[in-house]
């Protein structure tokens, strides 16, 4: 009976050691645990101070370095609406011939963005199909951030005036700073045509007007044969509109533009 008694005061010391240990063992560890998030804070924190901006809600969009290619005011945009946590919102206005070939090139352009920036860029696009005096009636009450305008200057051919492009553009940009204060406003050509006369001055109009006026401009025409090279009609229907190969060089360069490799 003593041994029996003294083995059961033996196990329960045992016991209590037992569970002593183990408390004590827990509370290191979860001491370690609740050490752990304060040096992952600080850790992020050092880490936002040092890398560009990203898109919020998404780490692994890198919106300064997919912005590298834009005019200073593009870019500038996209990192203030990645400080202010805001989406953008983009709209790809132009002619018919943004919907030319098999997909478009607006419809091209909107995936890759779409793809590339994720939910931080809602792109939307808009046929205007006219001359430039129906700019006035795309309806910008969505209030877009971002506009890439194709302006009609093939369509204006013998219609409409250069100094009254202008003006449509002007008022263009206006009606967009109504709905946004600082939307911005990017102009691209329309397609290079075959055998081209006043449109070339029309064109070359259009970018000088950007260049003096300040507006961010792409010339996508440097990627296309000459307008007196038969292979550019390889890239265009026999209405001189986009065909599937042209559609996809025109939106390449548009990409290499809004998304920076």
């Amino acid at each position: 009976m003593k041994l029996y008694k003294i083995g059961a005061v033996i196990a329960v010391i045992i016991c209590v050691i037992a569970l002593v240990f183990s408390y004590l063992t827990w509370q290191d560890k979860l001491e370690n645990v609740l050490d752990k998030p304060e040096e992952a804070s600080a850790q992020t924190g050092d880490t936002a101070k040092q890398q560009p901006k990203t898109v919020p809600g998404d780490n692994s969009v890198n919106v300064e370095e997919l912005a590298g290619n834009m005019d200073p005011q593009v870019s500038e945009l996209l990192l203030e609406r990645t400080s202010s946590d805001d989406s953008l919102q983009m709209l790809i206005a132009g002619s018919e011939a943004l919907e030319s070939g098999q997909p478009g090139y607006a419809e091209r352009l909107q995936s890759s963005i779409e793809e590339a920036y994720g939910n931080f860029i809602e792109v939307d696009v808009v046929t205007v199909g006219r001359t430039s005096e129906f700019l006035v009636n795309v309806d910008l009450s969505a209030g877009y951030d971002l506009v890439l305008l194709e302006p009609m200057t093939l369509m204006n051919n013998d219609r409409i005036a250069i100094e009254q492009e202008r003006e449509h553009i002007k008022a263009f940009e206006s009606a967009m700073s109504t709905q946004v204060e600082d939307a911005v406003l990017v102009l691209h050509p329309p397609q290079p045509i075959y055998g081209a006369g006043y449109y070339l001055a029309q064109v070359t109009a259009l970018e000088e007007f950007a260049a003096t006026t300040g507006y961010a401009y792409i010339d996508h025409w440097s990627a296309w044969p000459d307008t007196d090279d038969e292979s550019l009609q390889d890239y265009l229907t026999e209405d001189g509109l986009p065909n599937d190969q042209g559609a996809e060089l025109w939106a390449e360069r548009l990409e290499t533009y809004f998304i920076a490799n």
